[in-house]
């Protein structure tokens, strides 16, 4: 008998080889990820279906770790967005409705109950349930958009016609379409990939976030539908088979490959589905339909793999597989918001199977940044300060080279006023350590905020489009995926350089630019009465990139553009603009003299495209090189110029900020690159 229990001891010993974390550790890995996000993204973004999983992620991190910074980037997002669909309130496409999971999440936390919040996404599944149609759901994915909408949705309204519709597009999805395999125990990712389909080395194709779509949907949704459910065995009987499936194709190194049946097949770690499958499994022993004995070795080891091999030092999440409908390379340079996103979820369960105590979020850091001038940056803090830390310069870092010559208290107690040099136009971090509360609240480990200097002191507007953000500051954001937006012909947008520059041109895009042209003048003016027209005339109507519109130079304080529709409606809607003038350059080089403007764009760059506009004599060979934060070059190439642009497509840059260099015919610019 005794051979036998220490057989047993030893098998259990075994199973347990590799061990989580303590709670402080993955909550640490957490935060590190999440706020190296939400740093390289001071913009949160649109409502659509990747951002949206994104924020799933985030708001079941705060959740488990209430840090107040979490939930109000989630409520920014949701403000920026109107709380809207995009597509409308009369979409069926699920992509369009998971943006509605974080609505209703954020309506549920708020004291005030604001029925308008979830007010766009109630009008487009009510329709759906309202409706005899089910075969909206044609492609996996639709089952992690939807269903754990359709959940939300019946649990707060106390009505089972959700759960009941939600099932019957599921069920759709699952047997009519036939995406589910029950014999395998995984998912198809649309018809197009069911039998006779093989992957190139003829074995059935079964896409790792695929599945990872439906183990989340499952799992959001078992979370949340009652007990007595009629359908919920039906979906713990599936949630388990799937579970079954997945611990016998994992890698040894923790991870899943991007083609779960066939390593061959774009071999090698993939982070968004391994995160969906670590946050499924964890789940599922956290709440006893799984095995511990029999998967917590699968979800330790899928855990130390994501936090060893795809979380970088600095928070980067590597080996994300980009956008796609099928198993596709997943380098280690790439990331995506959904895939961090997944990581957060899988963070969320196994935190709690980890051991030690679980760590309470500092309720002391930074509220805002702004830049008042080319010299003086503003911290606002949550709470008042200890004038002997915040005070203390050498808490406070700021990237691309700016110094930081001394800091001041603010015009009250919880401000301070950094004094810098070296601020040129463009996005910054700035980043705390070591600063305390009044009442000994220190900040977080890791602490850091983004700013921008544009030059302008003030950005006004004669109107906005109503119930949305798209306020005149958005034009200045460095982030193309927000707008200022007007209706009407003779609609205004006024820039306020504090005093008269030599204005020699205005650089500006357009939302849809690339499909309808806008119509516009710019006006100058040294007093804001009297205004100097210097151009009149509209978009090229063929890019959502920057475009310049030159004239000669002029003295002004006040830059004046008057919107007059567009070819296909009277809506103006800058994203970006940059008003051009004296010292006013996006670069780092010190010598103004020797340093003609340089314009990037996109800047942030988000799919490693980008192009460089010059000025000057641009003929002959250009020498390109790109170096990081520690001045290490990252590319290196030559082009032969001959026009007023290059044009760069193969980056594969980390998110991040480096610095840009570009020799030609003797002459050096520098420029801020922001990689998203």
């Amino acid at each position: 008998m005794k051979k036998y229990i220490l057989v047993g001891i030893l098998i259990s010993l075994n199973a347990y080889a590799q061990q989580l974390p303590t709670k402080s550790e993955v909550i640490g890995k957490m935060k590190l990820v999440n706020d190296y996000w939400i740093s390289q993204n001071p913009n949160p973004g649109n409502n659509q279906w990747a951002r949206a999983a994104y924020f799933t992620g985030n708001m079941d991190f705060y959740t488990v770790y209430p840090k107040n910074s979490y939930l109000q980037y989630a409520n920014l997002w949701a403000n920026n967005n109107g709380w809207g669909l995009n597509g409308g309130t009369s979409t069926r496409n699920a992509d369009n409705q998971i943006c509605g999971q974080v609505y209703i999440d954020l309506f549920n936390l708020g004291a005030i109950k604001d029925s308008s919040k979830i007010k766009a996404i109630k009008t487009s599944i009510d329709a759906m349930v309202n409706s005899t149609k089910s075969d909206d759901w044609w492609w996996v994915d639709a089952l992690y958009m939807g269903m754990p909408v359709f959940a939300r949705l019946g649990v707060l309204k106390n009505d089972t016609a959700y759960f009941n519709k939600m099932f019957d597009l599921y069920y759709n999805t699952q047997m009519t379409r036939g995406l589910f395999n029950p014999t395998s125990g995984l998912w198809y990712r649309d018809e197009t990939y069911d039998p006779p389909y093989t992957t190139p080395n003829g074995m059935d194709s079964y896409w790792a976030r695929g599945n990872g779509w439906a183990i989340g949907a499952l799992t959001r949704v078992l979370q949340l539908l009652p007990e007595n459910n009629v359908h919920r065995a039906e979906l713990v009987e599936t949630f388990q088979k799937m579970a079954a499936a997945l611990k016998d194709r994992q890698r040894t190194d923790g991870f899943w490959n991007t083609s779960l049946d066939d390593p061959n097949d774009f071999g090698g770690p993939e982070t968004s589905g391994t995160g969906f499958f670590t946050y499924g499994l964890a789940w599922g022993i956290n709440n006893h339909l799984l095995d511990s004995a029999t998967y917590y070795p699968v979800v330790a080891k899928a855990w130390n793999g994501l936090v060893s091999i795809a979380v970088q030092p600095n928070g980067f999440l590597g080996y994300v597989q980009g956008v796609g409908a099928g198993p596709a390379n997943a380098p280690a340079a790439s990331t995506q918001d959904f895939g961090v996103g997944a990581f957060l979820l899988a963070g969320t369960e196994v935190v709690k199977m980890a051991e030690g105590v679980m760590p309470v979020p500092s309720n002391f850091g930074m509220t805002s940044i702004k830049a008042m001038d080319k010299t003086h940056i503003k911290i606002s803090f949550s709470k008042k300060i200890d004038r002997t830390t915040a005070l203390n310069a050498t808490n406070y870092s700021i990237n691309n080279n700016v110094t930081i010559l001394d800091v001041i208290a603010g015009a009250n107690d919880s401000t301070t006023v950094l004094r810098v040099d070296g601020l040129n136009y463009g996005l910054y971090q700035v980043q705390l350590e070591n600063i305390l509360s009044a009442d000994s609240s220190p900040v977080e480990a890791g602490e850091s905020g983004t700013f921008v200097y544009t030059g302008i002191i003030a950005i006004t507007a004669s109107d906005y489009e109503a119930g949305t953000s798209n306020t005149a500051d958005k034009t200045m954001d460095f982030d193309f995926s927000t707008r200022w937006s007007s209706l009407g012909k003779g609609q205004w947008i006024l820039y306020d350089l504090g005093e008269a520059k030599q204005v020699s041109s205005v650089d500006m895009a357009f939302y849809n630019g690339n499909v309808r042209k806008s119509y516009f003048k710019i006006e100058l003016s040294v007093d804001s009465a009297n205004f100097t027209e210097v151009f009149n005339g509209e978009s090229s109507g063929k890019t959502t990139d920057l475009e310049k519109y030159d004239f000669p130079d002029q003295a002004a304080r006040y830059v004046k553009i008057t919107g007059n529709g567009n070819s296909q409606s009277l809506w103006n809607s800058i994203t970006e603009a940059r008003i051009n003038f004296e010292n006013n350059q996006t670069v780092l080089s010190t010598s103004k003299a020797n340093n003609p403007q340089l314009t990037l764009y996109p800047n942030p760059v988000s799919d490693n495209k980008l192009t460089i506009r010059l000025n000057g004599d641009n003929s002959g060979i250009a020498s390109l090189a790109i170096l990081d934060i520690c001045g290490k070059t990252v590319y290196l190439n030559t082009f032969q110029s001959t026009g007023d642009r290059l044009e760069i497509s193969d980056l594969n840059l980390i998110p991040g900020c480096y610095t840009l260099l570009i020799e030609q015919n003797s002459i050096q610019r520098a420029g801020l690159l922001i990689v998203k």
